[in-house]
């Protein structure tokens, strides 16, 4: 017992000394850069590298003060033609500090010039996204146990939930390239009444309710109604790019369930049915659809909020068989009718920026 208490009094002794010995050569690299300041002012400038080199290498300014020292070593290497080190301490600041963008109206020349032969723009942009969906169903042609034509039944919509990655890469400002991969649960109910009698009384009146849940890979191409470099020269300090996009999903229905009720006119009736339908062969697993989309991204720092509304109509008929020989047809008095289905998602997504800066001019 008291080997451990000696060896956590000497860890915690180690701690702080190195805590209190990094705090030294940080607040010591201060006054090194206010001289590297003037020394390059006085034109001095075989001395600023010596001065601050080692202090960024190490890490010992805080976040201001790095970008500062990395702009006062790249110029002072640009006027001393160096140029490989003049590159090697730009490429060190867009590893460091990705937000950093020179000042046309204020910045040297030389600096400008040097910057915009690096890539400093996000090679891509990775995320999440999380929304509520509702599913419309239209009725291709329609099927029952009594006289079809009579028959149609009334589908309503319920609200499910999505959620995914996304990736996205934008070129020339304007033009987005985007990919998710999703997880969508949607669900609608279908009421119908079998066997009219001639007073219109209902002999059978059905309700059921189909939850599906699918897999969807989607590619959609986004303009960008707005750019960001525009709202940055009218000055704006909050960036929100409204964008429109137009794509494709392909959704591949992992599970169809059909929950269904029956009510008779006799008293009689049943619950409690909780059929696959594809696995009973109803339904089919592929329903590509065609989306558009309309939306917002919201800087947030580096990253940005991304806001939107996407229509998705389904393209193919979902239905591969109409009726059974089973309990779904025979006792609940349920048919399938040929259906395609159409959704409206509501989301909210992240997506953060992916940084690979590199020289792109020799």
């Amino acid at each position: 017992m008291k080997r451990e208490t000696k060896i956590l009094k000497f860890l915690t002794l180690v701690f702080f000394i190195t805590l209190i010995s990094t705090k030294s050569f940080s607040q010591s690299c201060t006054p090194n850069l206010r001289e590297a300041r003037v020394r390059f002012d006085e034109g001095k400038i075989h001395d600023v590298a010596g001065l601050i080199k080692e202090c960024i290498e190490k890490k010992s300014f805080n976040n201001e003060e790095l970008t500062e020292a990395y702009r006062l070593l790249i110029l002072s290497y640009i006027y001393l033609d160096e140029t490989e080190k003049a590159d090697e301490a730009m490429l060190g600041l867009l590893r460091d500090n990705h937000a950093y963008e020179i000042n046309e109206t204020a910045d040297p020349t030389e600096l400008i010039n040097l910057y915009r032969t690096f890539r400093t723009k996000p090679i891509f942009f990775w995320g999440f996204k999380l929304g509520a969906a509702t599913t419309f169903v239209n009725v291709i042609k329609n099927y029952g146990l009594n006289d079809a034509n009579s028959t149609f039944g009334e589908y309503s919509n319920t609200v499910g939930i999505e959620g995914g990655l996304m990736f996205e890469k934008i070129f020339f400002n304007r033009i987005a390239a985007h990919a998710d991969l999703s997880y969508n649960n949607n669900s609608f109910t279908y009421e119908n009444n079998y066997l009219n009698e001639p007073d219109g009384n209902a002999l059978i009146e059905h309700l059921s309710t189909e939850t599906q849940t699918s897999l969807g890979f989607s590619l959609m191409g986004q303009y960008l109604i707005k750019t960001e470099s525009q709202l940055k020269k009218k000055g704006q300090q909050k960036i929100r790019l409204p964008y429109v996009g137009i794509g494709a999903t392909l959704k591949y229905i992992t599970s169809s369930d059909l929950a269904a009720e029956t009510d008779r006119d006799n008293g009689g009736g049943a619950d409690g049915a909780a059929e696959d339908l594809i696995g009973e062969g109803f339904r089919k697993q592929l329903n590509p659809t065609v989306d558009i989309e309309a939306g917002y991204k919201i800087k947030s720092k580096l990253s940005f909020i991304n806001l939107s509304v996407r229509y998705s109509y389904g393209l193919l008929n979902l239905t591969d068989k109409h009726y059974d020989n089973g309990r779904l047809s025979t006792f609940y008095g349920w048919a399938a009718n040929d259906i395609s289905t159409h959704f409206v998602t509501v989301s909210v997504g992240y997506l953060i920026p992916q940084y690979s800066p590199k020289k792109l001019i020799k």
